[in-house]
């Protein structure tokens, strides 16, 4: 019986480098891979960067403290979500990581939880505010962050604080400035900004981003015991303190004194690599990790400092990357699973090659069980690879089901044993008992609005009510999954299926589930998670949101629609159970507009829609006798020529204190709802992206600094076009109910 346990992922690239960085890597010549991972390994300093958006980031002086010192980097931000949770991604080989901190309002308790668990193996050295102090969500997770370093002792404490500034409105005192030219660092940095940006934020284009020529960073605070005045974020801190660390922790005696002779040395011995080149280099690199790998073995005098033991394994793993790299040895390898008359066999397939300048001697592979004290030798005789030569083997290892199915946290760990120029080295690599298959599974849309129920005296009232969920898996996956459905008190759903079988040869599986409301549903926003299980363990997940909220559209109301780029508008539409029906290119030219009442044109909808540059003429008859014309925010590309009025796209980053209301009693903002302008603007308590217009003529409701409009309604005949450049669906799927009356609104008009 062929695939009755899960297969296992191999150790793919596990002692390779990131996965996201990886193909950047791999061009480069093997002395420079392991040269950026030197200077890593020669750096123990941990930032942390606050930031509010990726493009206010002072992407210079990151990279100027990743770069020049090799400090590992953290930018953390902090969104607006029911659900409390950190998101995080990171390049693992050029040390750059970003965090994001979801948190359900300014709670300073999971603010403090979330910072707890990202820090728990040792607090950041350097903390730099780079926002404007205008965020509270940030405001909140700033004294989070200062609050861990509490009266409790602990290796690694907050040692300074910076904050970005502008002398022109902040001048301040002068000492303890750092000013770098940020000109020149863009410069020097922009490659690997082009390359490394898009991994960790992928709707931000660091060809657009922009930089002052002079930045500044004051001081806030400081626990070094220095005299003179910081010239750089680093002054007076010592690069890498394994030396000292040592020398404080330990008793003297010959211990402390072997430790501390192995430290120096790796230290000593990677300095000398950065002076280098070719295989005395190398020399260096390999001379280095040893020591230090002679230094982690003293488990049992280190046993009771656990967070210097985790200090040590990072160290050690920066130097491993970087004798990986020098020696030029890569290793592949899949973990197979199969059934068989005499149990389950696990089939380890591996691929070492030689990329370096000499060849590298295997002598052995190893496995080592997690139950058993005893390693077992997969293949013990030498084996020589010649430069830039591979070796792959499989091998049949047999292992009792039950050590596959338990509950357990271990790992298989194989290691693999390799003598460079005559010196022995050991890499070793882990993988969990149990790694799940590559699924995922997701709520199509995750919002989801539904009108109010009738206030009769029933548990619950049946509509056509539905959630869709999308099982996405690889192309040659299959097997059946479990679903799990957690519903709000109130929402029941009806019958669907919890067992899912998935076949090979589809990327998707589509569920839908019916459901119902009853009068004990809550007002507000309500969640829901969906669970996706395989053989009872947890895969993936996903949270949806639902809540009541009026959006009554009369079914006398036809609504024609162009859809946005995201299509969101068909998502919303058929949450209003409007009577809609999208438009073809070929209909704007040839149906008959009068049978719509109501016209939507969503963002982004002419790049797909090339009859659209023609229709000036008959949108202006279609006014005339009536029609309505909603339009949405749209791109700085939009044509001219569309519309019978002046309309001129713009983009603007806006506040809520930044917009404007000319009309207080517009009958958009009122009827059939009235709006709550607070409310509605409550998305910009903090810098938003809008897209407002130049429209002429026009009765301008809401306008910007720059008198370009947000919300406006230009009368043409007996018909109208209403423009909205807020982001009013994406304030839709967060579920805000002023701007799903204001929706309303506008189909009403």
């Amino acid at each position: 019986m062929e695939n009755s346990f899960p297969r296992f992922a191999g150790l793919r690239k596990a002692l390779r480098f990131a996965v996201v960085s990886t193909v950047l890597l791999m061009l480069l010549p093997v002395t420079a891979i392991a040269g950026n991972a030197v200077k890593y390994a020669l750096c123990d300093v941990r930032v942390v960067y606050i930031y509010e958006d990726p493009r206010t980031v002072d992407w210079p002086a990151v990279y100027y403290l990743n770069d020049m010192f090799g400090c590992r980097v953290d930018l953390v931000t902090a969104e607006e979500r029911s659900r409390v949770e950190t998101v995080s991604q990171g390049l693992d080989t050029r040390e750059l990581y970003s965090h994001t901190l979801c948190l359900p309002g300014s709670d300073s308790s999971a603010a403090l939880t979330l910072l707890k668990e990202l820090f728990f193996e040792r607090l950041p050295d350097i903390v730099i505010f780079g926002d404007d102090g205008a965020d509270p969500l940030l405001n909140v997770v700033k004294t989070g962050l200062l609050q861990l370093t509490g009266p409790e002792q602990r290796l690694f404490n907050i040692l300074k604080v910076y904050r970005k500034f502008d002398p022109g409105s902040d001048p301040g005192d002068s000492r303890g400035h750092v000013v770098l030219n940020g000109r020149e660092l863009q410069k020097r940095y922009r490659d690997r900004m082009a390359l490394e940006l898009p991994s960790l934020f992928p709707r931000f284009d660091p060809g657009d981003y922009k930089v002052e020529r002079i930045i500044r960073y004051r001081l806030l605070e400081n626990v070094l015991d220095t005299v003179v005045a910081d010239d750089n974020f680093l002054s007076g801190l010592s690069p890498l303190r394994v030396a000292e660390l040592i020398d404080s922790l330990l008793e003297p005696g010959p211990m402390k004194s072997t430790l501390l002779q192995q430290a120096k040395k790796f230290i000593s011995y990677f300095n000398a690599s950065r002076l280098s080149f070719g295989q005395r280099q190398v020399t260096f690199i390999v001379d280095g990790y040893r020591e230090l790998t002679q230094l982690n073995r003293h488990e049992r005098v280190i046993a009771d400092m656990p967070e210097f033991q985790a200090y040590l394994r990072r160290l050690l793993a920066r130097a491993e990357r970087a004798a990986l790299g020098a020696v030029g040895v890569s290793w592949e390898g899949e973990i197979i699973l199969r059934d068989s008359p005499h149990g389950p066999r696990l089939k380890f397939v591996a691929s070492v090659s030689a990329d370096g300048p000499r060849e590298v001697e295997l002598n052995g592979f190893y496995f080592h069980p997690y139950w058993d004290t005893v390693s077992v030798a997969l293949e013990s005789s030498p084996i020589m690879i010649a430069p830039h030569q591979s070796f792959t083997k499989e091998f049949l290892v047999d292992i009792d089901r039950s050590y596959l199915s338990g509950e357990t946290p271990a790992s298989l760990e194989f290691s693999v044993q390799v003598a460079y120029g005559g010196i022995p080295l050991t890499f070793t690599s882990e993988l969990p008992i149990w790694q799940s298959p590559n699924l995922s599974i997701n709520f199509e849309p995750d919002f989801h609005f539904v009108k109010p129920f009738p206030g009769l005296e029933v548990d619950r009232v049946v509509s056509n009510l539905n959630l869709k969920a999308v099982i996405t898996k690889p192309y040659d996956y299959s097997g059946v999954a479990q679903l799990n459905l957690q519903t709000p008190t109130g929402l029941f759903a009806g019958a669907y299926r919890t067992d899912v079988q998935l076949e090979k040869g589809m990327l998707t599986e589509t569920v839908r589930i019916p459901f119902t409301i009853s009068n004990l549903f809550e007002l507000g926003i309500q969640t829901q998670t969906i669970e996706l299980l395989i053989d009872k363990k947890l895969v993936a997940a996903d949270t949806g949101y639902i809540r009541v909220a009026s959006c009554d559209i009369p079914d006398t109301v036809k609504v024609g629609f162009l859809p946005d780029s995201l299509g969101l508008l068909e998502d919303v539409l058929r949450m209003t159970e409007a009577t809609y029906r999208p438009l073809t290119d070929r209909s704007l030219i040839t149906a008959d507009l009068e049978a719509y009442n109501v016209i939507l044109i969503g963002s982004g909808s002419h790049r797909d829609y090339a009859s659209l540059r023609l229709m000036k003429g008959r949108f202006e008859d279609y006014l005339r006798q009536g029609g309505s014309l909603v339009l949405f925010g749209q791109p700085e590309d939009w044509p001219g020529e569309i519309l019978p009025v002046s309309f001129v796209p713009t983009s603007e980053v806006l506040t809520q204190d930044e917009i404007t209301n000319r009309i207080p009693e517009a009958r958009v903002l009122g009827r059939p709802y009235s709006i709550s302008q607070k409310n509605l603007l409550s998305l910009f308590f903090r810098k938003q992206q809008a897209s407002p217009a130049v429209i002429s003529p026009a009765e301008k409701v809401l306008l910007t600094p720059k008198e370009a409009t947000l919300l406006s309604v230009s009368r043409i005949g007996d018909g109208q076009i209403i423009f909205c450049g807020l982001p009013l669906l994406e304030m839709v799927t967060r579920l805000d109910i002023d701007a799903i009356h204001l929706f309303a609104n506008l189909l009403n008009y």
